[in-house]
C-alpha cells in the first residue's frame, strides 16, 4: 500500500474506534480506516491535561502485532508524537523484530532509556548500542543494576569485556562492588571481582550523591566516595576486608583506621601496616564520641576502637599546637565515662609522649574537667598551703602537749644539758630540741654550760606563751 499522509485527530473520541480495532487485531479494518483517510494520532494539544491515553502504536507494540505496526508506520505514523518511547516498549516486551522495525522507520536510539536496554539481558543488544556510540553508563543505571542484583550475567560479561577500554564502565563496576560490600553480599562481591572490579579505587555511594568538579580541565565528574576496601572497614565486615586485601601501596591505611568501627578491624589492619598519623586518626574518633547526633543513634561508638589504636605500639607524639587544639576541643565534649577511659591511656608515657600529654591537658578547662573526674588534684593556693601547714603544726603541738609539760620541760633544760634531759625522755638530743622549738620552750645557747661550770652566770629568759595556743585535750 502506498504511503499516505493522514490528518491528526483533534479529540480522543476521533481515534477511539481505531484503538479498539488495534486491540482486537483486526488488520483489514485498520487498513480500511486508513484508506478512508481517518486520523491515526492525536495532536499534542488534543490530549487532555493530566491524561495519559494509550496510542494506536502503543497498543500494537504491547500486544506484539508486527503486521499492524508495519501498517501504521507505512502510512505516516509519526514516532516523535508518541508520549512513550516506542523503542522502549519493544525492548520491554523482548520483541527484537519490532525494535528493528521501529529503527527502520526512524526510531532514534538516543530516545531509549538506559535501564530498559540493560534490563533486556541481551548481550548482542548491548554490543549493538555500544557500536552505535550509545553511552550505556548514563545515569549510573549500569552500576545500579549490577549492585542491586546478581542475575544479569550477560551484562557482567559485557562489562568484563569492555571495562579496560572504557573507564566509565570500570567505574560502574567499582560502584557496584561498593553496593555489595555495604550489604555484605558475598555472591555479588565474587561476581564483581570476577568481572574486574577494583576494590582499591574510590567510587561514590550513589545514595549519597555525586559531586561534579566544575573546575576540572577535562570536564569529568569528580566523585566523593570510598573504595570497596574502605567500605568494608566502615561496615565492620572483617571477612570481606581480608578477601579484598588492603594494600599499603594503594590504600590510605590512616583513612582505614579512621573508618574502623570495631576493634577486630583495627587488629587486622595492624597486621598489615601500623598507623602513621595518630593525631589525624584520633581526631576523627574523638569527634565521633561527641554527642553530635543524639536522635539518630550515631553516638553508639565506644572507646574500644580508640583503645585498640592506642595499643598499636606507636607512641603518639604531636608538636603542632593547632592540631592539639582541635583534639582538646573534642575531648571537652566527650562524656565523662569515655573521657576517663581515654585519659587513663594517654597518661602512660609509652602510649603518649609526656610533652604531648602536658600540652593536651595544660588549659584550665581541661584541668578542671580532669579534677572533676578525680584524675587530677585540685591546685593548692598559697593561702591554702599556709593554712595546711598551720594546721599540721597545730596538730603536732597538740600531740606533743600530751607527752610533755612545757613548764616542767622548761625547768629541766635550764637545769642540766639537753643531752642529759633527752636521755630521761628516751629520745635523742636533736629530737628534744625540735620538741622545744615546736612548744616554744627556750633552751640555753651554745657555751652556756661551760660558762656555768667555770663559775659564770647565764641569763635565763622567761618561758614565753605558746605562739599558737591549742585547746588542750
Amino acid at each position: 500500500m502506498p504511503e499516505v499522509s493522514l490528518p491528526l485527530a483533534c479529540s480522543p473520541e476521533d481515534v477511539r474506534p481505531l484503538h479498539q480495532l488495534c486491540r482486537e487485531g483486526r488488520f483489514y479494518d485498520v487498513e480500511r480506516w486508513i484508506a478512508d483517510g481517518k486520523p491515526l494520532q492525536l495532536t499534542s494539544e488534543a490530549v487532555p491535561k493530566g491524561a495519559r491515553p494509550k496510542t494506536a502504536l502503543q497498543i500494537v507494540l504491547e500486544t506484539g502485532q508486527h503486521s499492524l505496526a508495519t501498517l501504521l508506520l507505512q502510512n505516516g505514523y509519526r514516532l516523535e508524537l508518541e508520549r512513550y518511547a516506542p523503542l522502549d516498549l519493544a525492548l520491554r516486551s523482548r520483541r527484537w523484530d519490532l525494535f528493528d522495525l521501529l529503527l527502520e522507520w526512524g526510531g532514534d536510539l538516543r530516545s531509549v532509556d538506559v535501564y530498559t536496554v540493560l534490563n533486556t539481558y541481551n548481550a548482542d543488544l548491548y554490543e549493538r548500542f555500544r557500536a552505535s556510540g550509545y553511552d550505556l553508563t548514563e545515569g549510573h543505571e549500569m552500576a545500579s543494576i549490577l549492585g542491586h542484583g546478581t542475575s544479569n550475567r550477560p551484562l557482567l560479561g559485557f562489562v568484563k569485556r569492555h571495562r579496560a577500554e572504557n573507564p566509565k564502565i570500570q567505574r560502574e563496576l567499582n560502584i557496584a562492588l561498593g553496593y555489595h560490600v555495604r550489604e555484605a553480599n558475598e555472591r555479588g562481591i565474587a561476581l564483581c571481582l570476577w568481572a574486574g572490579a577494583d576494590p582499591h579505587a574510590p567510587a561514590p555511594n550513589l545514595n549519597l550523591g555525586i559531586a561534579e568538579d566544575a573546575d576540572s580541565e577535562d570536564g569529568e565528574e569528580r566523585f566523593v566516595g570510598w573504595s570497596a576496601i574502605t567500605e568494608a572497614a566502615r561496615a565492620g565486615h572483617l571477612g570481606i576486608l581480608k578477601r579484598l586485601g588492603p594494600d599499603p601501596a594503594r590504600d590510605d591505611f590512616d583513612e582505614l583506621y579512621e573508618c574502623a568501627r570495631y576493634e577486630s578491624i583495627v587488629a587486622f589492619l595492624l597486621t598489615v601496616q601500623p598507623p602513621r598519623d595518630l593525631t589525624r586518626i584520633l581526631s576523627w574518633h574523638f569527634w565521633w564520641l561527641e554527642d553530635r547526633f543524639p536522635n539518630t543513634g550515631a553516638g553508639y561508638r565506644g572507646t574500644g576502637v580508640i583503645e585498640a589504636i592506642l595499643k598499636c605500639g606507636v607512641r603518639w607524639e604531636e608538636r603542632d599546637p593547632e592540631r592539639l587544639v582541635r583534639i582538646r576541643r573534642s575531648l571537652l565534649k566527650v562524656g565523662d565515662y569515655h573521657l576517663k577511659t581515654i585519659m587513663h591511656r594517654l597518661e602512660r608515657p609509652e602510649i603518649c609522649a609526656p610533652e604531648t600529654y602536658r600540652e593536651l591537658v595544660r588549659t584550665p578547662k581541661v584541668h578542671a574537667r580532669l579534677v572533676s573526674l578525680g584524675l587530677k588534684k585540685k591546685p593548692i593556693t598559697e593561702s591554702e598551703k599556709r593554712k595546711s601547714e598551720h594546721g599540721k603544726q597545730t596538730n603536732a603541738i597538740r600531740k606533743l602537749l600530751r607527752d610533755y609539760d612545757r613548764e616542767v620541760l622548761y625547768e629541766q633544760v635550764w637545769s642540766e644539758p639537753v643531752l642529759t634531759v633527752a636521755k630521761a625522755y628516751v629520745v635523742s638530743a636533736v629530737r628534744l630540741g625540735k620538741v622545744c622549738r615546736l612548744l616554744n620552750v627556750p633552751v640555753p645557747p651554745r657555751g652556756y654550760w661551760a660558762r656555768v661550770r667555770s663559775g659564770g652566770k647565764g641569763r635565763k629568759p622567761p618561758l614565753p606563751e605558746l605562739r599558737m595556743q591549742p585547746n588542750r585535750p
